[in-house]
């Protein structure tokens, strides 16, 4: 089983071939491509994941984080990360799967209605599909929060370890 940390999580990824640490400065040089955090790289698919954990204990500033999900700009941070990266590896010849987008939002005070209009944005701002293209770029497009990020893949596969119990 493969497992990753993002500062304060930890996330597992059974039956993945490899998981790629994306956002890695050492990987991309003096690069300016945006990038998500971790790709996920599966027999039939890629997921493209994304984390955001304002709930990170200590945040430095969480009032300037729910700003940036108020006023729109973390979505179009979030498609452009998901664009950039999606075409850095169409370029490495890396576009031969499925992609899912996967944005984990660990922040235990956004409602549900919230998040899932939050959801609706990004897949207009990406955009998934397009009247003249032959393929839809992704699969799926869905922002999960850590509880259902736990019921989608698994109790185990994310855990906060300042919480402790690995």
């Amino acid at each position: 089983m493969t497992k990753v940390q993002e500062i304060d999580l930890e996330l597992s990824f059974p039956g993945a071939q490899a998981v790629i640490h994306f956002d890695d400065n050492d990987y991309h040089a003096s690069s300016t491509v945006q990038r998500v955090d971790f790709i996920a790289e599966y027999e039939a698919y890629y997921l493209f994941i994304e984390i955001k954990d304002p709930d990170i204990p200590n945040a430095q500033n969480p009032a300037a984080f729910v700003e940036k999900l108020h006023s729109g700009k973390l979505v179009q941070s979030l498609a452009g990360k998901f664009r950039d990266t999606q075409f850095f590896r169409s370029a490495q010849g890396k576009n031969d799967r499925k992609v899912f987008y996967i944005v984990l939002l660990s922040m235990q005070s956004l409602d549900n209605a919230l998040l899932l209009a939050k959801q609706d944005e990004l897949r207009k701002a990406i955009p998934i599909r397009h009247a003249d293209w032959a393929d839809d770029c992704a699969e799926s497009c869905i922002i999960l929060n850590f509880e259902q990020w736990q019921r989608q893949f698994g109790e185990q596969s994310l855990r906060r370890i300042s919480e402790g119990a690995g």
